[in-house]
């Protein structure tokens, strides 16, 4: 039966790609695409069609070498693309998409050796880089196939049949398993060293301002938002209000957040009246009555969500005097934040004062003013039942809750709310209450951020754009109180989430045609769903969220349980000063041992790469403990020539060896040629041992000439 020959990786002259290495190279460029294919533009799956196309011709002889003009044109194409779908070359992704591109177009110009290694390089560079879109399991499976296949390709164009190849990869793969764990678990985690714009992408479809009918459409995706997990006591589903940020600036059709360096400026006033950076809120005190730990998406914004009014966390964050939380930097990677809160709306009073709360345009929404006032005077002028009879007048037919509001066109928009279409989502009732306080002269604002979430089996919960929520704050006896007219007409949605309405329930989801969490009701399919994402959050919070804290706590565990392991040693005996003495004597002298016998390998080392001979001489010693010793009088090149016989897939090496050692001994070389073929024989002195090392040893006396033991 015939023997399936090896596939080379370079063709008979040692130099240039065979047509196997150059498949290997682009299905290695097609799987590096696919861990970015997702985030960055669909076209470059097409350069990459493009590129092995034409090698595929070119390696057939129906077209030419790619030549200087073609390979500078597609360059010149890459750039105008990736300039037109993001307007700019300074953005990360359009950088990401350069690396790639410029990945994808050097097959072109791969033909040798040293070009493969060179392909296989950007591969490993062009991995690392897709963790910057996302570092999830399905990425990290990915990433690990991908540097199994690029680790082989590499070893592959050292020398040697690709089967054996495999095994080798899979050799270096488990033998640097253990540093990247050590890596992973001590070393310690660096900033950035520095900042690349990022396109604008939002964990969450909130915006700075909301008109009646925005916050509806987020109930069409399922996009995460964040996820949280409570030390302690967890909040009721109705205290599950989820605070982002306030809006006080209305115009009569929209509102507006009006941020703290701006609010400063109208109101000609210092910043630092509504804004202080820190660790602990200095307009609010008392003892939290939640802990909650984020787990944040990426998000371009800074806001960070509380459950109710912030009043610490353990990093240095931006809190605003209206009772939210701003990071101090956009989040370019998923993060934890642990927050302290209250659970209810701030206390403290806005710095901005009650007219700036109570504020309306002059003009508008003439039959919503007639509206409070009636209300105003029938509850004897007192806040309280004037808030009651506008929650009441809510909850009475003909309103309804839907999530399919119609739409509202008018320039009075409270107005055609109120007394036409009566139908809405949070932001319509939130818009409409909020206008109706103002205009008996009470301080309101809306508030926007998520209410509810879904708890899993494990105790922690995920906030999704569906629960994105809109409600009320009214200045009452002193403090905020929160008001949510949603709860009157729609009870339902706070205690059970948006799934629960009733009306409209064809627009719930509608973005994400196939979720899973369409097939709630099937019972096997939301097991598998939920077991998915305990383990998902698992991942990012333990391995992805591992953070100097974590760090530090390992290490405090590790040398605990060293002190621990130590005592217990020494408490072996009566006289616990003699045995210490002695163990430490032992560790002193086994340590002693270790730097001298590394000193002894590098000067061992440093020796050989001054001196070819020494490293022959070495290798034939090494060969001759194996049975493959030299014959009397003969050469070292000989010798190696006359072993490469019977050497099977290590004979090539064998002569490469003897051809560099002759070479370097007697050709008349230059310092340059010297050194690289130092260096080639370096390599293959090291490839002849590592294919031949699972020889037998021969026993002291034995037979040192001869061929290879079968």
């Amino acid at each position: 039966m015939r023997q399936r020959q090896a596939t080379p990786a370079v063709l008979a002259d040692g130099r240039a790609l065979g047509a196997a290495m150059l498949r290997r190279l682009f299905i290695g460029q097609c799987l590096v695409l696919a861990l970015h294919l997702a985030f960055m533009p669909a076209w470059l799956a097409g350069l990459a069609a493009l590129v092995a196309g034409y090698r595929a011709l070119q390696l057939r002889r129906r077209l030419p070498r790619a030549g200087v003009v073609l390979r500078l044109a597609g360059v010149a194409a890459l750039t105008a693309g990736l300039w037109l779908q993001y307007g700019t070359l300074g953005r990360m992704e359009a950088m990401i998409g350069l690396l790639l591109g410029v990945y994808l177009l050097k097959l072109l110009e791969t033909h040798t050796r040293r070009d493969g290694r060179v392909v296989v390089a950007i591969g490993f560079v062009a991995t690392t880089v897709a963790f910057l879109h996302d570092q999830g399991i399905p990425m990290a499976a990915g990433g690990l196939l991908v540097l199994a296949w690029l680790v082989h390709s590499l070893v592959w164009l050292s020398g040697g049949d690709a089967r054996r190849a495999w095994r080798e990869s899979a050799w270096l793969l488990l033998l640097s398993a253990p540093l990247m764990v050590l890596l992973f678990a001590v070393f310690p985690r660096l900033g950035p060293l520095w900042n690349l714009p990022q396109a604008d992408r939002a964990s969450t479809g909130l915006t700075d301002e909301i008109a009646p009918g925005d916050i509806a459409q987020l109930s069409r995706s399922d996009a995460r938002a964040f996820r949280a997990r409570f030390e302690g006591a967890e909040p009721t589903p109705a205290e599950r209000y989820w605070r982002v940020y306030t809006l006080s600036d209305f115009d009569g059709e929209r509102w507006r957040r009006t941020t703290p360096e701006r609010l400063a400026a109208t109101l000609g006033r210092p910043p630092g009246e509504f804004v202080a950076e820190g660790r602990r809120s200095p307009w609010l005190d008392g003892a939290p009555r939640f802990e909650v730990e984020l787990l944040l998406e990426p998000d371009s914004r800074p806001w960070r969500p509380s459950l109710g009014a912030p009043l610490a966390t353990e990093e240095p964050l931006r809190f605003l005097a209206d009772g939210t939380l701003e990071g101090t930097s956009p989040l370019a990677s998923r993060s934890l934040l642990r927050v302290s809160s209250t659970g209810q709306a701030p206390a403290n009073p806005d710095p901005a004062g009650p007219a700036w709360h109570a504020m309306l345009p002059a003009e508008g929404n003439l039959r919503t003013r007639e509206l409070a006032e009636r209300l105003w005077r029938e509850s004897g002028a007192e806040p309280r039942a004037f808030l009651a009879a506008i929650m009441a007048r809510f909850g009475e037919a003909p309103f309804r809750y839907t999530l399919s509001p119609p739409r509202l066109t008018s320039a009075d928009r409270v107005d055609e709310f109120l007394f036409e279409s009566r139908a809405g989502y949070c932001t319509h009732y939130a818009s409409a209450m909020a206008v109706l306080a103002r205009s008996v002269g009470l301080p309101a604002r809306v508030v926007a951020g998520f209410l509810g979430g879904e708890r899993h089996p494990d105790g922690h919960f995920t906030i999704r754009d569906y629960d994105a929520h809109a409600w009320v704050e009214v200045w009452l006896d002193g403090a905020w109180q929160r008001l949510d007219p949603t709860a009157a007409i729609a009870p339902e949605r706070i205690e059970e989430g948006a799934q629960a309405v009733d009306d409209g329930r064809e627009a719930f989801l509608a973005d994400s045609p196939f979720s899973p969490l369409r097939m709630r009701e099937v019972g096997w399919v939301n097991r598998l769903r939920l077991d998915w994402e305990r383990l998902e959050y698992r991942w990012q919070r333990g391995v992805i969220g591992y953070q100097r804290e974590a760090r530090n706590a390992l290490m405090a565990r590790m040398t605990a349980q060293l002190h621990a392991l130590w005592d217990r040693l020494v408490a072996l005996a009566p006289g616990r000063g003699w045995l210490g003495g002695l163990l430490g004597l032992l560790m002193a002298a086994a340590a002693a041992a270790g730097l001298v016998a590394l000193l002894r390998l590098a000067w061992r080392r440093h020796r050989e790469a001054r001196d070819e001979a020494l490293r022959i001489v070495r290798l034939q010693a090494w060969l001759g403990r194996r049975g493959l010793g030299p014959r009397s009088g003969e050469s070292p090149a000989a010798h190696l020539r006359r072993v490469a016989d019977a050497a099977g897939d290590a004979g090539p090496a064998l002569r490469d060896c003897a051809h560099h050692l002759e070479r370097l001994r007697y050709a008349p070389l230059g310092r340059a040629e010297r050194r690289e073929r130092s260096r080639q024989l370096t390599r293959r002195v090291t490839e002849v041992r590592r294919r031949l090392r699972r020889l037998p040893r021969r026993r002291r006396g034995g037979a040192q000439a001869g061929g290879v033991a079968s």
